[in-house]
């Protein structure tokens, strides 16, 4: 899942990520999932044990939601 600051300009559904949404991480600016902009991601690229943080069920449900919105 992309995360984006500016996204709310697409014409696609972007939702908002919120701090009921995040666990253990923030962002210092408001954040927008992208869910059509799915990217494969090297683990050695992020595991250098600065990246913290995980989605909270609410964040969850949001992607879920979210890719469904995909659906034809």
């Amino acid at each position: 899942m992309c995360v984006g600051t500016s996204a709310e300009t697409y014409e696609q559904t972007t939702p908002e990520l919120t701090n009921d949404h995040l666990e253990g991480i923030s962002f210092s600016e408001t954040s927008y999932l992208m869910p059509w902009a799915l990217y494969t991601i090297a683990p050695g690229s992020i595991m250098t044990g600065q990246a913290t943080g995980h989605l909270t069920e609410a964040g969850r449900r949001l992607v879920k939601k979210s890719l469904i919105s995909l659906l034809p």
